[in-house]
């Protein structure tokens, strides 16, 4: 599924809909949003990297080091996606 097809599915449409009216009627959550994103700023950074410039090499792993590599990535993985979940409960 491309970007332009996420961007056509009717589902994406109301929910971007009812985001912006929810953000229209309470700015403080998506003033407490962003700032939490921008302190995760490196966290995702990092997550991005990961996910699209290191896994892709070893995907699908065939070696015992190449399952190390994804295994590894995951874990980071996990523990940026926990820092920036983190970020989010101290701001909001």
């Amino acid at each position: 599924m491309t970007l332009k097809d996420i961007a056509k599915d009717p589902l994406t449409q109301v929910s971007a809909g009812l985001g912006a009216i929810a953000a229209v009627l309470n700015p403080e959550v998506v003033w407490a949003l962003t700032d939490a994103l921008i302190a995760s700023g490196p966290q995702l950074f990092s997550a991005i990297s990961v996910g699209a410039l290191t896994l892709p090499q070893v995907l699908p792993p065939s070696s015992t080091g190449e399952w190390a590599v994804v295994a590894a990535a995951l874990v980071f993985l996990a523990y940026l996606g926990q820092q920036i979940w983190s970020n989010i409960d101290r701001e909001v």
